[in-house]
């Protein structure tokens, strides 16, 4: 009786085993062309704010992008890193992985029809492609956009009109593409552009050679829907030293125009060069102008210095004027982890509830530490120059979020990504929250919070309703880790007091990095990143609601 009663045991286990493993995991092809997917179910504490003081804050949005929340790499045209959703914060979460055959993909946007619009990088082909995706991850569509810039992350960008139309940077063109609804087809299909338009590069610089365009974004005029800011990287070779060519910022005009074989006209309006300097960041762009960050060099052909620039357009006269500039402290050393040197950030535009007054914030590459800088937005002036992380070990290649008062930088020192054998060490950790009170003019500037102990990738991003702060961590907490890498995470952080609420695994080593770029979600707040190999997407499980 005993040995029959085990056997029976042994199969109900057996069995109640096997209904887990079926429920927590999926896989399998379809007919798009798109490989197997895995789903699995985790029980988290719940992510709730102790203190959440961002709910109900919201941000203006540019009359001619997307929605904010899904328009950009940086959410919005402020750059704030932040979106007003609540994210992934019940106690049961679904997380569905797959193989992105297209490569890495670092910044996402979102469509009103909640697909998800990316451009991947296919490391052995560097060809970048604008793909869309479904809420389960399955590929629709995949569009080569052009080539990779060596140096530069140009070419990786792009933001969603106001029609939910794509614009994206390839081969020194702007292309419109169609994704305010894509259609499952059998096959991942690639799509026609709208329209293209003539090459930027040389409009601005009479050459398609040794520069690129950087950026683009529109002007913030509500009469005009065709000007563009275009952002122009230059280039610099870092061994000699030596720049080949200085950046612009240029203000082009695109019409579309179905007559043309590229389906628009292009004009080149105005533009200026920025004389011995050079850019890897992008732009945030407000109702005054563009904001964006330069490195410069010397007689040496070293870069010791670097500007914070303001440019404005104006309509009339259709010419650009600087606003202001703001010179920031540059030590000249290529510190690891960043691809400038100089600023590794773009630009942050806040708005202050206090007074109402806004402000932009970046990082300075100052040594032994580099510091937080505020600046006025009106005129340049410095409110608040904060020194952060530890002498020789901190920079951050992620742009700060920023929202109403608050600042919350990384420290991406030590990383590397020498694809696939990078990050076989651990960066150095840090993340901290500053708050600034620009009537103290004794002391703008505290600090709220200092994480010392989780190391972090690209650009976290809080989720205003939650109070919660989603980032891609990085352990390195057992001995396979020199060999295999880290276990790579996605991690959320209460914005309030800087404790870490949960951690999702992604998987170990370099496949499963997200190397830049951002955290994006869709319209019902679901998380989704792109890693080396893969695409993840972190969802509430609303099945257990039901």
């Amino acid at each position: 009786m005993n040995s029959q009663y085990r056997k029976l045991m042994t199969l109900a286990i057996l069995i109640f085993v096997a209904a887990i493993l079926f429920a927590s995991c999926s896989s399998g092809g379809d007919s798009n062309g798109n490989g197997s997917s895995d789903a699995t179910y985790y029980d988290v504490t719940p992510a709730v704010s102790s203190n959440n003081i961002f709910a109900g804050i919201s941000l203006p949005r540019n009359p001619w992008m997307g929605a904010n929340n899904w328009s950009s790499g940086h959410q919005d045209s402020y750059c704030s890193e932040s979106v007003g959703l609540y994210g992934p914060t019940e106690s049961r979460l679904k997380v569905i992985k797959k193989l992105n055959p297209y490569g890495f993909t670092p910044i996402m946007a979102c469509n009103s029809n909640n697909q998800m619009i990316g451009i991947s990088l296919e490391y052995e082909t560097q060809i970048y492609r604008l793909i869309v995706f479904d809420q389960d991850l399955n590929i629709l569509t995949a569009t080569q956009t052009g080539q990779f810039v060596p140096g530069t992350f140009g070419g990786a960008y792009f933001f969603m009109n106001n029609d939910d139309n794509t614009v994206v940077v390839g081969d020194n063109k702007m292309k419109c593409f169609p994704t305010a609804n894509v259609d499952r087809g059998k096959n991942v299909n690639e799509l026609t552009p709208l329209w293209e338009s003539d090459n930027i590069l040389a409009l601005v610089t009479g050459s398609s050679e040794n520069s690129s365009l950087y950026a683009t974004l529109p002007v913030w005029d509500q009469t005009r829907p065709n000007l563009y800011w275009c952002l122009i990287a230059g280039k610099y070779d870092f061994e000699q030293p030596q720049l080949i060519n200085p950046a612009y910022i240029a203000v082009v005009q695109v019409t579309p125009d179905a007559n043309q074989p590229s389906g628009a006209v292009t004009q080149l309006i105005d533009s200026v060069e920025l004389t011995d300097q050079w850019n890897n960041n992008t732009m945030a762009v407000d109702e005054d102008g563009v904001y964006f960050v330069t490195n410069g060099v010397d007689a040496d052909e070293k870069c010791t210095w670097g500007l914070l620039h303001s440019y404005s357009y104006d309509p009339v006269s259709r010419t650009i004027a600087q606003r202001w500039n703001y010179s920031y402290k540059n030590c000249g050393i290529l510190k690891t982890g960043l691809k400038n040197i100089g600023s590794g950030t773009t630009p942050s535009i806040m708005v202050n509830r206090s007074n109402g007054k806004k402000y932009v914030t970046f990082a300075d590459n100052d040594n032994p530490q580099f510091n937080v800088v505020v600046v006025d937005q009106q005129d340049g002036s410095l409110v608040a120059e904060v020194p952060v992380l530890p002498d020789e070990r901190g920079c951050d290649e992620a742009s700060f979020i920023a929202v109403d008062s608050t600042i919350v930088p990384e420290n991406n020192y030590g990383h590397t990504a020498n694809w696939p054998e990078s990050q076989l060490i651990p960066n150095e950790p840090g993340m901290l929250r500053i708050d600034i009170d620009p009537s103290n003019t004794s002391q703008p500037a505290s600090t709220i919070w200092y994480d010392q102990q989780d190391c972090f990738f690209a650009m976290s991003m809080l989720c205003r309703e939650s109070g919660i702060i989603f980032a891609h961590t990085g352990h390195w907490n057992d001995e396979i880790s020199a060999t295999e890498g880290a276990m790579y995470q996605i991690s959320a952080i209460d914005s309030h007091d800087g404790r870490g609420i949960w951690s999702i695994p992604l998987g170990r080593g370099a496949d499963y990095c997200h190397e830049y770029g951002g955290v994006y979600f869709d319209h019902d707040g679901a998380l989704y990143v792109g890693t080396n190999q893969y695409l993840f997407t972190i969802k509430n499980d609303t099945s257990a609601q039901n």
